[in-house]
Formats: C-alpha cells, structure tokens, sequence
C-alpha cells in the first residue's frame, strides 16, 4: 500500500460511558478525522439488542467517511473484560452488556480487528501518550467518577490479571461498611470515595449548594475531608503495593470545580509509607478532554496493530 493510501488509513475508538455514548475516527499520528459524535447511551441502549445497535452506529459511521480505510474497531466498557478482550464479564450500569461477546460479531460484520476493554485503560492510554510516559516501567491511574476506575501499566503492558479484571482497586472492602455495591459485594470504598457517596454528602449536608460548588466548601464540611481521606487511604495502599514511577490523578470528580488537589496529594502522602515510596511520589493531573477516551481507544489499537504486523513480519 502506498504511503498516501495509508494517510487515509484509520480506526475507530467508541467510548460507551453509563450516560454518554461517543464515536469517533483516529487517524494513525493520532488525530481525529473529524469532531466524535456523541449520544445517550442510555436512550441508545434501553431498547433492542446492544449488538445489533452497535453495529448500526459503527455502520453509519464508516458510511460517513467514504474516502478513508477502516482499519480496526476499539471499545471501551464502564464494567470488565475478559482476558481475550472478546466479551463484556459485567456493566452494571448498561447490564444489557453483560455477558455478551462484542468483538466476534463485530469482526464477522466488519471484517476488522475488534477489541473489547475496560474504558479506564483506555483513558490511560490517552494519558500515557500526551505525557510521554511510555518508556516508564510503573504507572498506576486512578480515574474518580461515577465509581473508582484504575489502570495499571506494568514493564510496558497493561496489568490484565488472570481473568481480564486486575486492577479493580474500588471494590477493596472497607472493614465495618455494609453498603451494597452495585457489583454485588459489601463495603466497596467506592461507595465512599467516588461520584455516587459525593451526591449523598451533598443531600445530607449541602443540599442548598449546587453539586459543581460543592468543593468550594471543602474547609468547612468535615465530610468532605472524610471523603477525600477515604481516596487518599485506597490510592495510597495500591502506591505502597506496586512503588510507581507516575500516579495519574483524573476523572471528572477531581477536574470538579475547586476540588482540593493539594491536599489529595498531601493526604496521599500522609498514608503512604515513609521514607519509599513517600519521599519520590510523581502524581501528574491527567488529561480532561471530553474525548480522552476515543483518543485513547485510538492509540491502544493502533499500537496493538503495529505490534501485530511487526510480529507477522518477523
């Protein structure tokens, strides 16, 4: 294939979040072939099969850019993966994904390479790519949302573990909690340290400020202090596990209005074991682009495609 064919040559990363739904084309120097689309993945998915809609939107796309040459399919699931990236283990917040095999029938359908992964591997993807850490031998990210997201990036691999699910760092159980976790279990310290516990903190007490200021408050409500010493005792306890070279600190709870950044790190510290790993914490602030999780299915697919074809070369 010619050099200029190959300009043309691109992939699809989709980012199927629990409320928004993105697609979009990344060319191979990574760029986007034009602005991803986005939808409801709730009003997308509450009806029908999620594969048969799914092939519908990727088809629809493809059809929109005529001139360019699909090379690969990425997308990322707010649940698990198993080890083959095939098939969806569990999505408790868009359940109609459990259990069901993604890439073979996609694959049969579009007759490329398709890949199923956890969507926090790929906005670890992103972030590894802008800041330039891929030589580093340890980068662990934690991506606070809805839930606790983490992704880690070992000897230039991600951490898969024996079933696809390492790295599920917010269902630690909290000695003394009850709470039942969406993912089945009790005590998980995501229910005390991620979106859903910050929107209680709020009812219970700051039910009169509007949930983007609620960090404005931070001095002045020990719950919030609570709040982010429970993120600080999870993050510091993988820290003290694996001694990273970088900690990625992201997600839309810590780019919140005047979330106290400073003191996470400070607390993070706090709980971390003196004087290694304590005296050399890295943290780096990761990427806030509504797109970081198209961008990085885009690198983590491109990257899988170039190790393929350098061992089919071999």
């Amino acid at each position: 294939m010619s050099i200029a064919n190959k300009k043309n040559e691109y992939v699809i990363g989709i980012d199927i979040g629990g409320t928004n739904f993105r697609i979009g084309g990344i060319l191979r120097n990574g760029s986007l072939i034009s602005e991803p689309s986005k939808y409801s993945s709730r009003e997308m998915f509450e009806n029908g099969s999620p594969l048969d809609i799914l092939i519908h939107a990727i088809s629809d796309f493809i059809d929109s850019f005529p001139s360019y040459v699909l090379k690969g399919i990425c997308i990322g699931f707010p649940g698990t993966v198993d080890l083959s990236k095939e098939t969806v283990i569990s999505c408790p917040n868009l359940p109609s994904f459990t259990n069901i095999n993604i890439s073979v029938p996609l694959e049969k359908t579009f007759h490329v390479p398709v890949v199923a992964e956890h969507d926090v591997l790929l906005l670890l993807s992103h972030d590894i790519k802008e800041q330039h850490l891929e030589n580093a031998n340890c980068i662990i990210s934690f991506y606070i949302g809805t839930g606790l997201g983490n992704g880690i990036y070992i000897h230039d691999r991600f951490l898969d573990g024996k079933n696809g699910v390492a790295g599920e760092l917010g269902h630690i159980p909290v000695y003394g909690k009850k709470d039942l976790c969406p993912c089945g279990n009790n005590g998980c310290i995501e229910l005390f340290c991620a979106g859903k516990a910050l929107e209680q903190l709020q009812t219970d007490h700051l039910s009169d400020v509007p949930f983007s200021e609620i960090f404005t408050y931070y001095k002045q409500t020990p719950e919030l202090s609570q709040y982010l010493d429970f993120m600080a005792i999870a993050i510091s306890t993988e820290i003290n596990i694996l001694d990273p070279v970088y900690i990625i600190l992201s997600g839309g709870v810590i780019h919140m209005k005047n979330f106290p950044y400073s003191e996470l790190c400070q607390k993070i510290h706090h709980f971390t074991r003196k004087p290694y790993p304590a005296n050399s914490l890295n943290f780096i602030k990761g990427s806030n682009n509504p797109f970081s999780g198209i961008l990085g299915a885009g690198a983590y697919m491109w990257n899988k495609l170039n190790k393929q074809n350098k061992e089919d070369t071999k």
